[in-house]
């Protein structure tokens, strides 16, 4: 396990993988989703479509890079209906992708590495997104598929699951170092 790596099991993953960065493909038709706004998000962030940047700048940033590395919070449900469960998991889940890109800085790290997540960037309560800039450019969250991937297809690169069975729910990020 090498230190970046060891800096995310810290953080408390359930579950992590690794592939070759330059793997990864930007799809538009994932980036074109978005656009349908069933997060509410669209268009409202600067984390998100369309201010998060172009998809063709996704795909030469991640060709940058080496290694990805994948990593899960997962959570058991009561029941399909589980949502509250569903949102505890979705938030922890930004707290270590949160802690781990802090801990990546500390570390130095930050600068040879790109973080993306599960949803939408949190940092602020409300975003300052058309009115003013970004208040933490470099500490903005943009998701996988906010920057193209499909989130299916970059864990089986990374050889772990998607899905980790019936009553589950997995939410993922990853790095890009």
């Amino acid at each position: 396990m090498n230190a970046i790596e060891e800096l995310a099991a810290k953080q408390g993953f359930e579950c992590m993988g690794t592939c070759d960065a330059k793997k990864l493909v930007a799809r538009p038709e994932v980036r074109a989703m978005c656009s349908v706004d069933k997060c509410r998000v669209y268009g409202r962030s600067w984390a998100c479509p369309p201010a998060c940047g172009d998809i063709e700048d996704f795909e030469r940033l991640m060709h940058e890079f080496d290694h990805c590395l994948v990593v899960q919070t997962i959570a058991e449900l009561e029941d399909e209906f589980d949502i509250e469960t569903m949102g505890e998991a979705s938030e922890l889940a930004k707290e270590r992708m949160i802690s781990l890109t802090q801990a990546l800085d500390e570390a130095g790290y930050g600068a040879t590495t790109k973080t993306f997540t599960a949803g939408t960037c949190t940092l602020c309560s409300t975003c300052s997104y058309p009115d003013e800039p970004c208040r933490f450019p470099d500490k903005q969250l943009v998701s996988m598929e906010a920057a193209g991937l499909v989130v299916s297809e970059v864990c089986t690169l990374a050889g772990i699951p998607y899905n980790h069975g019936p009553l589950t729910i997995a939410y993922s990020g990853c790095v890009l170092y």
